[in-house]
């Protein structure tokens, strides 16, 4: 007679495309759901919802805890693992934000509770204060400190020993594939074929830092007229308002395109001659990984650590300070290299680490699977 599989209850802010719920469905998309099964809890519903129930996982929805309050989010928290239960562990990837789930879990006697963080810094002003606070409440609630990388570990943990899970990618689904698609996807988004594509894939928030890709878009303008430029946007998030009409104010709306969320990242990258990613920071980006696998140059800002260069050339480091115009001028010059060798960028990837299987191993060895 066949057991059932353990369970395991993945905290994370949503079910949409972003770069936590990205990296957790490559690992759901290999486990062992016979041995292994997914259960979610989230703020918000994406359309990732339907492929995890597919799979068997379980999706619980929240209410915002500032919306609901601290106490509430905790006993709704402790509720959940107590009637949807038994569960092997509970993971969370809120990072510093994700004590309260801990705590609730602790409370709820599970045994192996997995403090994950996904960013080196604090994304919004207001929470700098009580940050220290909000960090040692989820280190003293968790069993196992895990970290995107680095620079990321040591902004939570400080000198706290962690273990670094890496944000792996299915490589192969990222190499390049013909010219033929290449064009289709670029007929698709209604981009002429002999433009320059600069591409970025990310959610539509402050630290992505969007409105300096404006200022370098207005600079290409007014400096090369004859040049055929297109900035593709994916992903969505609250400053898409804004940011539309920075760029009819600036007089660039022929030159921008917002495709919204997207599940077909590997096509889309084929239609993109550059990758740009001047965030104000990050942990380690998903979609930086997934750039370079697809044979990408990319040019990046100094605020993405060193790590998430994977060794194959196609990386360019600057300072957010040279400003917008040595910004454009970057550009220009790391785009004419051309592509990388996407399966150069695939050797690197699985000699840095981000092996989705290595991942696997080690996910199961926390769980105690």
């Amino acid at each position: 007679m066949n057991s059932l599989p353990k369970r395991v209850l993945q905290v994370i802010p949503s079910t949409g495309y972003g770069g936590i719920s990205s990296m957790l469905m490559n690992i759901y998309r290999c486990v062992d759901r016979d041995t292994l099964q997914f259960d979610f809890a989230a703020f918000n519903q994406g359309p990732l919802h339907d492929e995890i129930a597919d799979m068997g996982g379980r999706i619980f929805y929240f209410d915002y805890i500032k919306k609901q309050g601290i106490f509430s989010y905790m006993r709704a928290f402790k509720n959940l693992i107590q009637e949807h239960g038994p569960y092997q562990a509970v993971h969370v990837h809120n990072g510093y934000k994700g004590g309260f789930a801990l705590m609730a879990a602790r409370q709820a006697g599970i045994d192996i509770r997995v403090c994950h963080i996904h960013t080196s810094n604090v994304e919004q002003a207001w929470q700098r204060a009580i940050v220290p606070l909000l960090k040692t409440a989820a280190i003293i609630n968790a069993t196992d400190l895990l970290a995107c990388g680095q620079e990321a570990g040591s902004f939570m943990y400080g000198r706290r020993p962690f273990d670094v899970l890496t944000n792996a990618i299915n490589s192969s689904s990222y190499a390049f594939r013909t010219q033929s698609d290449r064009s289709r996807m670029r007929k698709e988004l209604g981009i002429p074929t002999d433009c320059l594509v600069i591409g970025h894939v990310g959610r539509l928030s402050e630290v992505k830092n969007h409105f300096f890709m404006i200022d370098i878009a207005d600079w290409l303008k007014r400096q090369h007229p004859e040049l055929c430029f297109w900035f593709v946007f994916t992903g969505d998030g609250p400053l898409k308002y804004d940011l539309e009409q920075a760029i009819i104010s600036k007089g660039l709306d022929q030159h921008f395109i917002f495709t919204g969320l997207r599940s077909d990242i590997p096509e889309l990258l084929q239609a993109f001659d550059v990758y740009l990613f001047p965030s104000l920071f990050e942990g380690l980006p998903v979609s930086l990984l997934e750039a370079q696998a697809s044979g990408l140059p990319c040019l990046v800002s100094a605020g993405v650590p060193n790590e998430a260069d994977i060794g194959a050339g196609l990386v360019r480091f600057m300072d957010l300070a040279e400003g917008s115009a040595n910004w454009a001028a970057a550009l220009l010059e790391w785009s004419a290299r051309g592509r990388g060798e996407p399966h150069e960028s695939e050797l690197r990837l699985i000699d840095k680490g981000y092996s989705i299987q290595e991942n696997v191993r080690k996910l199961l060895h926390i769980y105690q699977l």
